[in-house]
């Protein structure tokens, strides 16, 4: 096919394989570059510590995923035909506090309930009214996500309509604290669901982040938590299968210099090596908008404040780090027994002050050990492990910029930050000495950034999930429709709605984009 295609996609990703299926699947031709030597991004699963063991690098579970079209009615087969495969495991999280109490989050609503209801009854039955509240607006919620979002103007309008609506832009202006304890009264269930809001790597404290809690249980609830048999990766898998059987081409070790601009419209890429690609249609890019935006689109005259605002997009509030293990057998927790079957177990916090402290640390650039969770994904999958053998998956937050060094005083003292999780976890269990770990790889946040450069400042989500940066307005007021101020260059990936995490939702949604533009209807392609 040469250099020449309809459509060319910058990165890799999931989302880039979204909507490269998709496109190819209307007729067009494709091409998606990756710098890497693989595609997948933030989908990755490797056998980093010993031959067998499949560790996932940053995503885990797909949750979001679960009730996008593209997987609710598997609209590119990539489970009837592609082998995509999806497990909800009914024990999700067990929460230790630091006093030796149990709570336990199930899949199933009421079993989370009931578990909230030994430590406080009343809470127990404000979960299920919280729920059921959400449940009834959780309908419009997803179409939201994964169509292509109103302006602020009409959105506010939308919103404003209703009730309901007028609700949700109340709680996106909160903290997710502030609406946790509008329902709940007991400080440990306050913090364990503050803990599940702050997945979204934002501080539940701070205001503009109501909707990170909103929505993240009774989502799990409603479509499961999503975890993909074989590793991250099999999602990637099962794109690449279909991309291919529609014609399309891949070429990883392909980084991109720049884009190629001829007037005020995108006709294509440039490469490091020099090498040209042309798009007849138009070009996709799931990079960040930071790395975009001047730095790849030299000598275009931008609208203005539309720069101004791509350099003071605010990232998330912390990082992750991540511990992967492969052992001779499963960890055996001091707790008791009854956490075993758990895919993920984490420490917690029993006092609120200790628990708001340790996320401003983070923020202020300490590498704190407070918040670690212990996943075993071969719980629900045993095809991540050799038979008879275990591994653990420590996930932690931890700062990108530390306070003394900055970002690359990692390369000095992340060994030593790993070790210290280590013995954390050795304290909370009786069998993880040095015989029973067999092999052991750790990636501080620089080195996840690395891995993934999209991840500025190993950013997971590329964007923190702040009410000013969702819908609408993300990744910046005036161009959240997938286009960018470039003629035929569309935006796509974690920086454009929904946001980051493995959503698929950016993917789809800028396919629909590019199908309009090119009077395709979007609903014959699917149907």
């Amino acid at each position: 096919m040469g250099n020449s295609y309809d459509v060319v996609i910058a990165g890799g990703g999931h989302n880039g394989l979204i909507a490269a299926c998709y496109l190819a699947k209307a007729g067009q031709s494709v091409c998606v570059l990756e710098r890497n030597d693989i595609i997948g991004g933030g989908v990755m699963t490797r056998e980093n510590t010993l031959p067998g063991f499949k560790h996932d690098l940053h995503s885990i579970a797909h949750t979001m995923i679960q009730a996008n079209p593209l997987i609710l009615n598997d609209e590119l087969g990539l489970k009837s035909k592609y082998g995509l495969e999806y497990v909800n495991p009914d024990k999700m999280t067990a929460v230790v506090f630091d006093d030796g109490d149990v709570l336990e989050f199930h899949t199933g609503m009421e079993e989370t309930a009931a578990s909230i209801a030994k430590i406080s009854p009343r809470d127990g039955e404000a979960y299920r009214k919280f729920n059921e509240t959400v449940f009834a607006a959780l309908d419009m919620l997803v179409m939201g996500m994964f169509s292509i979002p109103p302006t602020p103007g009409m959105q506010a309008a939308m919103m404003d309509a209703s009730p309901q609506g007028r609700e949700l832009m109340r709680l996106q202006s909160i903290s997710s604290w502030d609406l946790i304890c509008e329902w709940f009264e007991h400080p440990k269930i306050r913090i364990a669901l503050a803990r599940y809001a702050s997945e979204a790597m934002t501080n539940p404290f701070d205001n503009g982040t109501g909707f990170g809690f909103y929505i993240i249980l009774p989502y799990m609830h409603r479509y499961g938590s999503g975890i993909p048999v074989g590793g991250s990766w099999a999602l990637m898998d099962a794109l690449g299968k279909c991309f291919a059987d529609h014609g399309g081409e891949v070429r990883v070790n392909s980084t991109i210099k720049e884009f190629k601009i001829e007037g005020d419209k995108a006709t294509g890429v440039i490469l490091e090596d020099g090498t040209e690609i042309t798009a007849k249609t138009g070009v996709i890019s799931t990079l960040h908008v930071k790395q975009v935006f001047p730095h790849m689109v030299q000598g275009t005259e931008l609208p203005d404040m539309f720069q101004h605002h791509i350099d003071t997009l605010k990232l998330a509030d912390f990082q992750p780090f991540v511990i992967q293990l492969a052992l001779k057998e499963e960890p055996k927790y001091k707790v008791g027994p009854m956490v075993d079957d758990y895919f993920w177990v984490e420490r917690s916090h029993s006092d609120v002050e200790e628990f708001q402290q340790a996320f401003r640390d983070l923020e202020y650039g300490y590498p704190k050990r407070d918040f670690a969770a212990y996943v075993g994904q071969h719980r629900v999958d045993p095809s991540r492990v050799p038979e008879g053998k275990s591994a653990m998956h420590i996930y932690a937050f931890a700062p990108y910029n530390l306070k003394d060094g900055g970002p690359e005083k990692w390369d000095e003292i992340g060994a030593e930050v790993a070790q210290g999780f280590i013995e954390d976890m050795r304290k909370f269990t009786t069998n993880m000495g040095d015989d029973n770990i067999l092999g052991m790889e750790f990636h501080t946040p620089l080195d996840l950034e690395r891995h993934d450069t999209s991840m500025i400042g190993a950013d997971i989500g590329h964007l923190g999930l702040f009410s000013w940066q969702l819908g609408g307005m993300r990744p910046v007021p005036g161009y959240a429709q997938y286009k960018s101020p470039i003629d035929k260059l569309y935006l796509s990936g974690s920086c454009t709605h929904p946001g980051g995490g493995v959503t698929g939702g950016p993917g789809r949604n800028v396919a629909q984009v590019v199908l309009e533009d090119l009077g395709i209807d979007f609903d014959e392609l699917i149907g």
